[in-house]
């Protein structure tokens, strides 16, 4: 028989029927009376193997989320819910199954001090910067008492270019005045009038040059105060800083008094009253206002048998049914997975994201998701020819006149092939696997009924 063929070969195994027992035509069978038991045969053959797997699975919110206060506080008010009362249910406010939108509003803190703590930061912040433009004044007044200082040293140096020339006029007058003298042209009376003078240019010299070094030094000591109040300055927008680094601070604590919602979706639970305290505790514990789920996406997670894990990789197609909504399958891929695999349950999580924008899908619903790989190409046998027995896989082959069992090492079904991988006889415990030829004859169907070694009549 050609290697791959399909065609069937009936195989006569040879049965006791049993002492006093009626054949088929009803005549009386004695003690070696036979019974014929009708099989198929087949052989490998190799083909594209297309397989997929299917897990049950379960349906979770993409995000699940405590709201909790943050300060310590009275619940003032539990706010409107305005879809509910656009639905026509008047005083409706935030409760389970309230739908809501990121940064809704949920509940409103009532803190006295804390607001009257706001009240006085920004009091602080309003005189930091009124302290900051007083010492910008005071800038702009030492900015002109430098102006003015430089100007009197010009003025001052200014005098003392002319008590030089004074003094150098005056020096000149008495040396022709001591010529005069000397020709007795005028007398010493007169002289002395002009020595005079040239004692008072020189004391004017003096003076003009004593006010440039006032003046310089006013100028520094001016210069001074200026770069005081720069120091001032720098000190006071600091302060300034300081005082809006509070007040954003206090605010930032005053915002906690809005409890709103993270992102759209769903009440699932609420956990406090109007009056409540509400006590923030490490651990999150005791101080829980409501709790939301987002559902415009959500999770299906499934746990992938070790032997399939390969093929559940990112990216990989899968279909989605839900029994609940009549069986309705949903098209997806894995999202992502946990990598390794569980060795107390030999399994792997994955995880696949769906959108649920008409939120049909429900967290908690019971689903099935089947992961679909891409073909391979095997050596095939139909599932018939392979018996699942004491944790492995068995095939009979025909061999001369008797049925022979032989392990075999499967690998993908798609549920009418198995991918045969290798074989070796069933009684040996070790050994290597021998590659399937294609021109073996498996039996196919009935296995139950062969037994290893028995003795078979093959007929065409």
């Amino acid at each position: 028989m050609p290697a791959g063929g399909r065609l069937a070969i009936l195989i006569s195994v040879l049965l006791p029927i049993g002492c006093n027992k009626s054949a088929a035509d009803g005549s009386s069978a004695g003690p070696n009376a036979v019974g014929f038991v009708a099989f198929k045969v087949t052989s490998p053959k190799r083909q594209s193997l297309r397989w997929s797997v299917e897990q049950p699975g379960t349906v979770t919110a993409y995000e699940v989320t405590p709201i909790a206060a943050k300060l310590a506080g009275y619940v003032k008010e539990i706010a409107p819910d305005t879809a509910a009362r656009q639905r026509g249910i008047e005083n409706a406010v935030i409760d389970i199954g309230s739908v809501i939108k990121k940064d809704q509003l949920l509940a409103t803190l009532d803190i006295p001090e804390l607001v009257e703590e706001a009240t006085l930061k920004r009091a602080g912040l309003g005189q930091a910067r009124a302290e900051l433009e007083l010492v910008r004044k005071d800038l702009a007044v030492t900015d002109a008492w430098v102006t003015a200082a430089r100007a009197a040293i010009k003025e001052a140096e200014a005098g003392v270019t002319k008590a030089q020339a004074e003094l150098a006029r005056w020096k000149t007058e008495l040396t022709q005045a001591d010529e005069l003298v000397e020709r007795k042209v005028i007398d010493v009376q007169s002289r002395a009038v002009v020595f005079k003078q040239y004692e008072a240019a020189d004391a004017a010299k003096a003076e003009a040059v004593a006010h440039v070094t006032t003046a310089a030094a006013n100028l520094t000591e001016r210069q001074a105060r200026r770069d005081k109040v720069d120091a001032d300055i720098l000190a006071a927008e600091a302060r300034v800083k300081v005082a809006e680094a509070t007040v954003r601070e206090v605010d930032a604590r005053v915002s906690y008094t809005r409890v709103t919602a993270p992102y759209d979706g769903v009440v699932t639970d609420r956990r406090v009253h109007t009056g409540h305290f509400t006590q923030p505790t490490p651990g999150m514990a005791g101080h829980v206002l409501f709790m939301v789920a987002r559902l415009d996406l959500v999770r299906v997670a499934v746990d992938m048998p070790e032997t399939s894990a390969a093929k559940a990789v990112p990216g990989a197609k899968a279909v989605i049914r839900i029994p609940a909504l009549n069986n309705e399958e949903f098209p997806g891929t894995v999202t992502r997975t946990a990598g390794v695999v569980q060795p107390d349950t030999r399994t792997m999580r994955a995880e696949i994201d769906l959108l649920n924008a008409k939120r049909l899908i429900q967290p908690g619903m019971y689903a099935f998701v089947r992961i679909e790989a891409e073909p391979v190409d095997a050596v095939v046998l139909p599932v018939g020819c392979v018996l699942p027995a004491d944790e492995t896989h068995y095939v009979y082959l025909v061999e001369g006149d008797k049925a022979v069992k032989y392990r075999v090492r499967v690998g993908r079904t798609d549920g009418s092939m198995m991918q045969i991988l290798g074989r070796r006889r069933a009684t040996a415990t070790n050994g290597d696997w021998m590659p399937f030829t294609g021109n073996e004859r498996a039996v196919n169907g009935n296995l139950g009924a062969i037994t290893d070694g028995v003795e078979v009549t093959v007929t065409q």
